[in-house]
């Protein structure tokens, strides 16, 4: 008699779990219909980087990145003992030139279409 009880308490639980994971499942699969749903409307931040690659590959952009590219490349040659702060800024001005550049670049290359970070 005692066996019979287990067995029923044990019946019942896992007749709750299997509920509970029932009912998870129905859950999860009515909220995934709504994630699909929104197929290729694009990624929430798509605007905020195609509004920061088109402020970084305009005209004045471009124009500041070469003159910047061209006054580090002359303090580098023409700088005869630099600090290391003042190296660092350098390097990352001809970083940053680089990158604005870099867009160009691959526009002469005819590499265009991909957005490339």
């Amino acid at each position: 008699m005692k066996r019979l009880k287990t067995l029923s308490i044990h019946h019942r639980l896992r007749a709750a779990v299997v509920r509970r994971l029932v009912l998870t499942s129905a859950v999860f699969a009515a909220t995934m219909a709504n994630a699909f749903a929104t197929g290729a409307g694009g990624l929430p931040w798509d605007s905020a980087v195609s509004t920061l690659q088109n402020d970084l590959t305009g005209p004045v952009a471009t124009a500041i990145s070469v003159i910047a590219f061209l006054a580090a490349g002359a303090a580098l040659v023409f700088g005869e003992e630099l600090g290391g702060i003042a190296k660092k800024a350098l390097y990352v001005v001809l970083g940053v030139a680089f990158i604005v550049l870099g867009n160009k670049f691959l526009q002469v290359l005819g590499l265009t279409g991909a957005l490339v970070f």
